[in-house]
């Protein structure tokens, strides 16, 4: 089988403690035909991540390191930066707090390739800051490998959560990263999932059921803020607005708005101001913040009432 060129893109920010490790894991693996592409958004730390990065300039697989004297203000951005860099004809995107398995870029790419996929990913597993490893329930719905056109995998795994979870477990077509809508690039938490969602919708979806990404999770991890600022939920409106647009979702396949809010409520904590704003967001008619207040004060109501709507 043929060994084609692969572009992996180290977007950092301030994770000058995991750099190395995140480096090394890429420069370990069993699959050897790769550029290294180290991207620095402006990291406030003093120079320790460029003095890391500045120890692999002369390494024959680092094709491009390029340092932001700007903050970009968004990780998506960097994505579109490395796309434009990129000389493979495939991508992987290796956070650079994360770490993975030698085999994972030799095991997405034999599926890439045995499929004419336009993307695989492999299961992740959770690791703290000590390298503490631990089950990741956000992929408990996916069950055994398996190969899956894209509009399939998108209203199977797509539509209500996103379930590739990680950038980093993924591999995926350059040619047809460079197709996708840049809306993306404009959002701070979910633009991962509505790029994985319009990628899909360029050819077959590989699933491999073995844990070969380690996704880190820590206060600092950019998943974690975005959640506790109410960012993430806010994005979640426009990426469940084009599930809807392009008939992902229907009235009928739709939860209603009761999960939707749900979701929203779940987030924890949020400020009055950013309660205000999500509601407003998701409710602009006010039908179901008056269904919310009920809830407030009679539970069984609400749930009663709500269950009865789909979101349109």
């Amino acid at each position: 089988m043929s060994t084609p060129l692969v572009s992996v893109i180290i977007p950092n920010y301030n994770h000058a403690r995991f750099l190395n490790e995140r480096i090394q894991s890429v420069l370990q693996q069993t699959y050897q035909n790769f550029e290294l592409i180290i991207l620095d958004d402006c990291s406030p730390d003093g120079g320790a991540s460029k003095a890391v990065i500045e120890s692999y300039r002369d390494n024959p697989h680092v094709s491009h390191i390029v340092y932001n004297e700007i903050n970009s203000g968004s990780a998506f951005k960097q994505w579109g930066k490395g796309f434009e860099l990129a000389q493979g004809k495939y991508i992987w995107i290796a956070e650079s707090d994360d770490c993975c398995d030698p085999e994972l870029l030799d095991t997405l790419m034999g599926q890439l390739l045995e499929h004419q996929a336009v993307m695989a990913f492999c299961r992740s597993e959770k690791f703290d800051v000590n390298g503490v490893k631990s089950h990741y329930d956000w992929q408990d719905e996916l069950s055994g490998s398996f190969v899956m056109d894209g509009s399939v995998f998108i209203k199977k795994y797509l539509s209500f959560h996103n379930r590739i979870a990680n950038a980093s477990s993924v591999v995926f077509r350059r040619e047809a990263a460079m197709r996708v809508d840049p809306f993306y690039m404009q959002m701070c938490a979910e633009g991962d999932w509505l790029f994985w969602i319009m990628m899909a919708e360029f050819g077959r979806v590989c699933f491999v059921d073995n844990a070969l990404n380690f996704f880190r999770y820590h206060e600092t991890n950019t998943t974690t803020i975005n959640t506790h600022n109410g960012i993430s939920i806010k994005e979640h409106k426009h990426v469940y607005s084009y599930l809807v647009g392009k008939a992902y979702l229907n009235s009928k396949e739709s939860r209603s708005l009761r999960a939707r809010l749900s979701h929203a409520f779940s987030m924890q904590p949020f400020d009055k101001e950013t309660m205000h704003e999500v509601m407003r967001l998701w409710d602009p008619y006010h039908l179901y913040r008056l269904l919310y207040y009920l809830y407030k004060f009679k539970g069984n109501t609400f749930d009663k009432i709500i269950g009865r709507f789909s979101v349109r």
